[in-house]
């Protein structure tokens, strides 16, 4: 298993996403879905009348192009409910390869006006998506440089946090 192509194209997504929600301006974020084929990547948007519809649509062509590509990325906001009982927005990212056992999931918790992102990525199926705990420092510097690739994410990274 590649960790560290999935560990840069996770890094990617949530840098992408990052840099989407920074210029929302408090509104929702399309969902969308990063593609890879090969070294060739094709990014899809689901708009529809409600956020719930948008979603089904991506979790549809996921599902009808998963075994046509190498590698997906798909992100969207959601929202967790903290130990305090309080919801936090979340950018729930959702990655998979050939080599996953199932897709890795991740959340990002941030503030969407003023824009923040808070606190550090969490996962959340590291282990069953087909890694060991071995692999999460390998995994972490992957997402890191994905992170770095996105030349405008880059540029605001350190200024989004808290």
């Amino acid at each position: 298993m590649n960790i560290e192509l999935i560990g840069n194209f996770v890094g990617l997504t949530l840098a992408h996403t990052g840099f989407i929600g920074s210029g929302q301006d408090g509104e929702l974020m399309v969902p969308y879905l990063i593609l890879q084929s090969g070294a060739k990547r094709e990014v899809q948007n689901f708009e529809a009348a409600t956020q719930q519809e948008a979603i089904e649509l991506a979790h549809k062509a996921i599902e009808d192009q998963q075994s046509s590509v190498d590698a997906w990325a798909y992100a969207q906001e959601g929202v967790v409910e903290l130990e305090d009982g309080t919801k936090q927005d979340v950018y729930l990212i959702k990655a998979w390869s050939n080599d996953l056992a199932e897709p890795i999931q991740l959340y990002q918790m941030f503030q969407s006006s003023p824009f923040k992102l808070i606190g550090n990525i969490q996962m959340l199926n590291f282990e069953q998506a087909g890694f060991d705990m071995e692999q999460a420092e390998t995994f972490m510097n992957a997402l890191n440089s994905g992170i770095l690739s996105h030349k405008s994410a880059n540029e605001n990274w350190q200024s989004w946090f808290e």
